[in-house]
C-alpha cells in the first residue's frame, strides 16, 4: 500500500464509523481525501521522534482552508517526542449532549488545534457545554481559544462554560490559567447558567450576566500540581490578576451559588481586599448557597460575612478547611439575626477552638460536618 493510499481501516469499513491513527505527515498528504470521508469519527495524528514541526504547521493551514471531516467528533494531535515531555492536543465534540472540550498542551504551537476548534465551532450552533483547558508548564493563556468562541457566537443554548488547567500526573508542575476575554465571552452566551473558573490570573473588571446561577472560582477539591509553597515561584510575584475585586461591582441578579476555593494560596496571593470586595458585593441579591473553602484568612473573612449585602439571604454556608478562632465563633453567634435564613452551616471544628465556643456555635446554627 502506498503512503498516499487510504488506510486499510477505511477501505474495509463499509458503512461503519471509523477511528484512525496516522503519522502526521501521512495525514497531511491525505487531508483533502479525509475531509471528504463521512465515516471518519475519530482521528489521531502522531509525530515521530523528529517532532514534525513543519508538518504540524502545514496542518494548521489545511485545517483553516478545508476544515474537518464532516462527522469527525474527536481529533488528537500527539506532539510527544518522548513520553515524558508532551501531552496531546485534544478536541472532542459530543453531538448528543452538545458538549465540546478542548485541551491545549503548549500555547506556543497551538495553531493546528485552534484551527480545528474554529472548524468545529462552525458546525456546532447548538452548543450547550464548553470546556477549555490548558496543560502546559507555567502560564496557560486561553484567550486565543476564547477569541474563536467569541467570533463564532452568539451561543444562545450554551449553559455551562468551564476553564481549567490540568497536569494531574506531574509533580512540582507549576501551571496556571490566564484570561482577559471573559467578559466578552459571557456577552456571547446569554443563557449561561454555570461558570467555572480556576483561581489564577483572571483579569476581569466587573462580572455581569443576567442568567448565571452558579459561579465557581478555584480548584474545588482538585489539587493543582505545583510548588509546596510560594517560595518555589522564585522572585516573580504570584500571578494574581484581578483577585476577587471584580465581585465588588458584579451584576449577577440570578446567581444562587457562589463557590470560592482559597486553597493553594500561593497561586493567587489572597489579600484582605479580596474579602472586602466579596462582602461589599451588592449585585448578587438571590445568593443562597456560598462555599468558602480553605481560607487562611478565615477570621477576617467570617467577621465581615454577616455584614455582606447578600448575607440575609443565605440558606447554606460551607466552610470546609476554613479555620477561625473563639472570637470569630462568638461573632458568628452574635450575628444570628443577620443570617435569618441560614439553615445549614458546614464546617470542621477548628483544631484550637475551645469546647464552649464550639458548643455555642452548634446551639445557634445547624452545624454539619463535611464528609
Amino acid at each position: 500500500m502506498s503512503a498516499d493510499e487510504l488506510p486499510e481501516e477505511l477501505l474495509q469499513a463499509g458503512d461503519s464509523p471509523v477511528e484512525l491513527a496516522l503519522a502526521v505527515d501521512r495525514g497531511l498528504r491525505l487531508w483533502p481525501r479525509l475531509c471528504a470521508e463521512p465515516r471518519l469519527r475519530a482521528l489521531e495524528l502522531r509525530c515521530d521522534l523528529g517532532g514534525n514541526e513543519e508538518e504540524f504547521a502545514a496542518l494548521a493551514g489545511e485545517l483553516a482552508a478545508r476544515g474537518l471531516p464532516p462527522r469527525l467528533s474527536r481529533l488528537v494531535l500527539d506532539r510527544r517526542r518522548h513520553w515524558s515531555d508532551r501531552w496531546d492536543d485534544t478536541l472532542e465534540f459530543d453531538a448528543a449532549s452538545g458538549g465540546l472540550s478542548l485541551a491545549i498542551d503548549e500555547p506556543g504551537d497551538a495553531a493546528p488545534i485552534l484551527a480545528a476548534l474554529r472548524a468545529m465551532l462552525a458546525r456546532a450552533p447548538g452548543l450547550t457545554q464548553l470546556h477549555l483547558g490548558g496543560n502546559a508548564h507555567g502560564r496557560n493563556e486561553l484567550d486565543p481559544a476564547l477569541e474563536l468562541v467569541i467570533a463564532a457566537g452568539p451561543w444562545p443554548e450554551l449553559r455551562t462554560l468551564e476553564l481549567t488547567c490540568d497536569r494531574s500526573h506531574e509533580r512540582d508542575w507549576v501551571q496556571w490559567v490566564a484570561c482577559r476575554t471573559l467578559e466578552r465571552a459571557l456577552a456571547q452566551c446569554p443563557a449561561l447558567t454555570k461558570l467555572s473558573l480556576p483561581r489564577a490570573e483572571l483579569w476581569v473588571d466587573a462580572l455581569a450576566h443576567p442568567e448565571l446561577r452558579e459561579l465557581e472560582l478555584g480548584w474545588l477539591g482538585g489539587a493543582p500540581l505545583g510548588p509546596s509553597n510560594r517560595r518555589d515561584w522564585g522572585p516573580a510575584p504570584t500571578p494574581r490578576g484581578s483577585g476577587l475585586e471584580f465581585l465588588r461591582e458584579a451584576r449577577l441578579p440570578r446567581l444562587e451559588r457562589l463557590a470560592i476555593d482559597f486553597q493553594y494560596d500561593w497561586y493567587v496571593g489572597w489579600q484582605v481586599a479580596d474579602l472586602e470586595a466579596l462582602c461589599a458585593a451588592r449585585g448578587m441579591p438571590r445568593l443562597t448557597h456560598v462555599e468558602l473553602r480553605y481560607c487562611e484568612l478565615g477570621d477576617e473573612l467570617l467577621r465581615r460575612l454577616p455584614t455582606a449585602a447578600w448575607a440575609a439571604g443565605l440558606e447554606r454556608l460551607e466552610l470546609p478547611g476554613t479555620d477561625f478562632d473563639d472570637e470569630t465563633a462568638a461573632a458568628l453567634v452574635a450575628a444570628r439575626p443577620r443570617l435569618p435564613r441560614l439553615r445549614e452551616l458546614w464546617c470542621f471544628r477548628p483544631y484550637e477552638l475551645a469546647d464552649e465556643s464550639w458548643q455555642s456555635l452548634r446551639a445557634t446554627y445547624e452545624v454539619l460536618t463535611p464528609a
